[in-house]
């Protein structure tokens, strides 16, 4: 590849899946509707307004009995897991899974129970398993989760419910994309709202600016989250969070986001199907990045940097070494141009099918 080429892949973070800033919604009409809110209207003790609980409760995925907020989605999972589990305790979560998670959970110092994650979601069995081992809780990512772009079927949410009620565990739910998903997150409150905690992120549709993201579910965990929440950070205020209800209540914002919702499809499809030309398998569902199988990827990660090219290593998406190794590749800023596109998925295939020479 040519220097020049280098140095354009090298600007394109095919890593870290943040937003495209051109396909974000502008700010200051929202800002603006959030800053005329009375100072006064706003219960801090709840940690939520009323106009982002109004504005995002009718896309909840079921009626949860109360509501908080977090400044964005790692915070969120943070606040949502040390509310479930104290240091020492087993956990199972799904894997692989979203390397935030992954952070998450080594932060919070517990041991970890991975349940494998199959096509249509956590196998149950698996879960039974880490159940019967004493695990407190279960983190999984019922809608199109990172790194796999793939929901949990109908069945499955239905399925792993069961294996719940059966046990004293309770659930974290974690809900990246939010509305910027194909198809709206599945969950297991569905069945046991009494043992769920929701956390949606707003950050990957309407940009990190405005560090929203809110936690829902049980009575109980959601205040447990809340007070934890109360003694190491402040919530965001009542103008960001107003500002992010204008946003999802605004039409023309709706319009926008259904157009970015596309355009990054279309980056998936076709990055997906360059691959696939390639020889190189890969499942397009949903989600803002691939799930691409390799070899050795310790060895692609390199070679892909020697030509500029930085991609996320499967590793980090799982607490223990997986079955088959991975490559996580982001798309949310992939160019548009169909032929820079297959180029990067020559780079790529060629990268994947390498192993390390024996001796």
């Amino acid at each position: 590849m040519r220097e020049m080429d280098t140095a354009l892949w090298a600007a394109v973070d095919l890593e870290h899946g943040l937003p495209d800033p051109a396909l974000l919604p502008p700010l200051e009409d929202a800002v603006a509707a959030g800053a005329r809110t009375p100072r006064s209207a706003w219960d801090t003790a709840r940690g939520i307004t009323a106009q982002l609980l109004a504005a995002v409760e009718p896309t909840w995925p079921f009626p949860a009995a109360d509501w908080t907020a977090a400044g964005g989605g790692e915070e969120g999972v943070r606040v949502a897991c040390r509310a479930v589990a104290r240091p020492g305790d087993v956990v199972a979560v799904e894997e692989p899974t979203a390397p935030v998670l992954v952070d998450v959970l080594r932060q919070a110092r517990v041991r970890v129970l991975p349940v494998p994650v199959g096509a249509e979601g956590p196998d149950p069995d698996g879960l039974a398993a880490a159940l019967r081992r004493r695990a407190v809780a279960f983190v999984c990512q019922p809608g199109a989760g990172i790194p796999v772009g793939r929901g949990f079927s109908a069945e499955r949410v239905a399925e792993l419910a069961r294996v719940v009620r059966d046990s004293d565990a309770v659930v974290v739910e974690y809900d990246a994309l939010g509305p910027l998903a194909a198809v709206p997150a599945p969950s297991l409150g569905a069945y046991v709202p009494d043992r769920v905690l929701h956390v949606r992120s707003y950050c990957a549709a309407y940009g990190p600016e405005l560090r929203s993201c809110v936690v829902a579910g049980a009575a109980e965990l959601v205040e447990r989250a809340r007070r934890l929440h109360r003694l190491d950070t402040l919530w965001p205020g009542r103008v960001l969070q107003n500002a992010q209800a204008f946003l999802v209540e605004d039409p023309d914002t709706g319009a926008l986001l259904r157009r970015a919702r596309a355009r990054y499809a279309r980056r998936r499809k076709a990055l997906a199907e360059a691959l696939r030309a390639q020889g190189v398998a890969v499942d397009a569902a949903d989600g803002l990045a691939l799930w691409v199988p390799a070899a050795d990827e310790t060895r692609a990660v390199i070679s892909l940097v020697n030509h500029g090219v930085s991609v996320g290593p499967g590793a980090r998406c799982a607490t223990r070494p997986l079955a088959a190794e991975h490559l996580r590749v982001a798309i949310t800023r992939l160019p548009d141009d169909v032929g820079r596109v297959a180029a990067l998925a020559g780079l790529i295939a060629q990268a994947v099918r390498a192993r390390v020479k024996a001796g």
